[in-house]
């Protein structure tokens, strides 16, 4: 029972007589006891302390494969100790009275869990209430916890379908003859805009946690702008989170790569007319994409989960980049004093799980460890090397390295190298859960912070 702010005692939400006849038509069939499991009907959904007594005697019943009837419900309830509780013998067997057929037993039940996710709100609303009037109450948290909260109990809406072979086959023949249809030089996910990168992914593919790992300086963030505007450049909808700069870096970077302008020449204000020009002109074609960015510096999982989830509603993205993985933070929902490589792990399944709900790719920038130093400077990275935690390799559908070319360049082709202030990079996909694996390299122009596929006109061959 609640009381309103008129003083009015008012009852719970609830529904009895959908709650016995829900019983009712397990006691007339209980084979329906397994289709509740994908409605996620439980004991606290009843509200009458009786009919929770019953289902939970029907629940034991059916963990011990036993038939569920009258019979042997009441001696359950009676080696429970809760056969008082049910009611007793005048209640159990006035429910048999109540529905002739079982047949709209999956409506009783949705009933019954609207009803019950009504009160879940109710209660949430009062505990959010109660701490919100509380002076120490940090707010912040205080959101992040109710937000979770209300998540959790909208997670009962959704659940995966058990899926008979005939009907999976069908869908799915459905998608290969679509793809069959595609143009070429089209994928059938986010494309990245790099061809090699592409080829191998057939794009970033809805629910997938893409992880990009390199050493410091390597040219995670530029790659992981470059695949942004790429996309946005495509017509997809991107979402970026940035922990490590502020938007307006971010901007300039995307300005000057697009525009081809040393970042150095732009702060230092000694760009030319052409140049000046150049970069109007990229301001211009990244005036006219969707590109949402949030650069909350140290970003709790909660906060980002709910902004992420804001943008999906408000922008529709159809693309979240995460810059990067080991800034993010932890709440309240895990103490302070848990090890880093555990939160790490619970950030890594969070982001899994945001791309699964979302249905879209979600890329996640990494830091490898110093392992990859100390095996020399050209050494390619391996999955050992992901720093903090090994769940990340566990939770990437795909992970991609940035790393230095071993094999140096020589003569004319260094000097050229230095002179155009370009190095060489070898970007690797070292896991691709659903396709092959393979290297390539590109090349790396530094003072405009952008990425380029090695063409006969490049000065590598």
């Amino acid at each position: 029972r609640i009381f309103m702010d008129n003083k009015i005692e008012k009852v719970l939400p609830h529904n009895l007589e959908a709650e016995i006849n829900l019983l009712a038509s397990l006691l007339i069939d209980s084979k329906i006891f397994d289709d509740l499991i994908e409605q996620k009907i439980g004991i606290a959904d009843f509200y009458d302390e009786r009919n929770q007594a019953i289902f939970y005697g029907i629940e034991e019943l059916k963990k011990e494969a036993k038939p569920v009837d009258l019979i042997t419900l009441t001696e359950m309830l009676k080696k429970l100790n809760i056969y008082e509780k049910a009611g007793g013998a005048s209640y159990i067997s006035s429910i048999l009275d109540r529905v002739p057929t079982s047949a709209n037993a999956k409506y009783y039940a949705e009933i019954v869990k609207a009803k019950s996710m009504a009160r879940d709100l109710i209660r949430i609303s009062q505990d959010i209430l109660a701490k919100s009037l509380d002076p120490s109450t940090n707010i912040k948290d205080l959101i992040d916890e109710s937000e979770k909260k209300i998540f959790d109990i909208n997670q009962d809406l959704y659940t995966t379908s058990i899926s008979h072979i005939r009907d999976a086959i069908t869908e799915e023949f459905k998608k290969i003859m679509a793809n069959k249809s595609r143009k070429m030089g089209t994928y059938s996910g986010v494309p990245s805009g790099f061809t090699n990168l592409d080829e191998l992914t057939d794009g970033f593919q809805n629910s997938e946690l893409i992880v990009i790992a390199a050493r410091p300086s390597m040219g995670k963030t530029t790659f992981a702008l470059n695949i942004a505007t790429n996309a946005a450049f495509l017509g997809k909808r991107v979402g970026f989170f940035s922990s490590e700069m502020n938007i307006s870096h971010l901007i300039r970077r995307m300005l000057c790569s697009e525009a081809r302008v040393s970042q150095e020449r732009v702060l230092k204000n000694i760009y030319t007319k052409q140049e000046e020009d150049f970069l109007v002109k990229a301001a211009e074609k990244l005036y006219e994409v969707t590109i949402v960015f949030d650069d909350t510096p140290n970003i709790p999982i909660l906060e980002l989960r709910s902004k992420a989830r804001k943008m999906a509603k408000d922008y529709k993205i159809e693309l979240l980049i995460i810059d990067y993985l080991q800034l993010l933070t932890v709440g309240d929902e895990i103490s302070k004093s848990t090890p880093r490589h555990e939160q790490i792990a619970y950030i890594s399944r969070s982001l899994k799980s945001l791309a699964r709900q979302l249905n879209i790719p979600v890329i996640a920038l990494a830091q490898l460890n110093r392992n990859v130093e100390t095996r020399g400077e050209d050494s390619p990275p391996k999955m050992s090397d992901l720093k903090d935690s090994g769940s990340i390799e566990q939770d990437a559908d795909i992970i991609i390295f940035i790393h230095k070319d071993k094999e140096k360049t020589e003569g004319e082709k260094e000097e050229d190298a230095a002179k155009k202030d370009v190095d060489i990079r070898v970007i690797t996909v070292g896991k691709n859960r659903n396709g092959p694996q393979g290297s390539f390299k590109m090349l790396f122009h530094k003072k405009f912070t952008r990425f380029e596929g090695i063409t006969k006109d490049s000065f590598v061959e």
